[in-house]
Formats: structure tokens, sequence, C-alpha cells
């Protein structure tokens, strides 16, 4: 859709009015552009608000899991896997807690070994070495 050509620039009157009043709601800067001779709607006051950063204006959410929560899936830009518990976890027993603290070394020794495999064959050596 085309620009509109001339008439007053409401978001730059609503921008303006919100300067003046920083704690003035949308139906107050509604009823003000009024006496203006301005017509414009609070849905749109509150728009123009929040994308204005006014004090009370209402902050964007970021929608979506958290990072911690994404699955790795090993595809797209060579982005290595999340290792972690995902933020909404439950708390754990000392225990579990130990038991996932250990499997997160045993991944990356598995890692630094060239795989699962090589891992195993590594720790069976170290075993008949130290018996």
């Amino acid at each position: 859709m085309a620009k509109r050509k001339g008439g007053p620039n409401k978001s730059a009157a609503i921008r303006e009015y919100v300067d003046a009043n920083p704690s003035a709601k949308p139906k107050e800067i509604v009823d003000a552009l009024a006496a203006q001779g301005l017509v414009v709607s609070p849905a749109f006051v509150s728009t123009i608000k929040s994308k204005y950063g006014s004090g009370d204006a209402p902050v964007a959410k970021k929608t979506g899991r958290p990072k911690a929560a994404r699955k790795a899936t090993g595809r797209g830009r060579g982005k290595k896997a999340v290792t972690g518990r995902p933020a909404a976890a439950a708390p754990a027993s000392k225990a579990s807690d130990e038991t996932y603290d250990n499997l997160i070394l045993a991944k990356k020794l598995a890692d630094q070994m060239g795989g699962v495999a090589n891992a195993k064959a590594a720790l069976s050596a170290l075993e008949k070495i130290t018996g």
C-alpha cells in the first residue's frame, strides 16, 4: 500500500505529546489530539508509545524457548551443540548432579578422543596398565 500524501503526521504528534506529558495514558492523548483536529485510536497511540519507548508502555517479550533449552541437531552453520540443562529443569539431587557432571566430562573425553569407540579403547588400555 502506498503512503498517503499530505496531512498531519499523527505519529509525530503522539510522540511530541508523550515528550511533553510522559505519564499520559492513551485515552488522554486521544482526547488531546482530538482537540487539535487529529483523529487517532487508543490502540494506535499504544502502538506508537511502545515503539517510542515511553516509561509506561508495554515491553515486548521474547518468544520461544531459551537458548539453553534448544536441542542441537548437528545441522546448521557449524554451531557446537549446546551443553547444559534446560533453564526450566527441576532441581536435582546431589547424586544426580554428580552423575550429570560425569556424563559431561565423559562426552568431552569422547570428543577429544575422536569418538566413543576410541575413548573406550583408551580406557580399556588404561585399565590393563593400572590393573
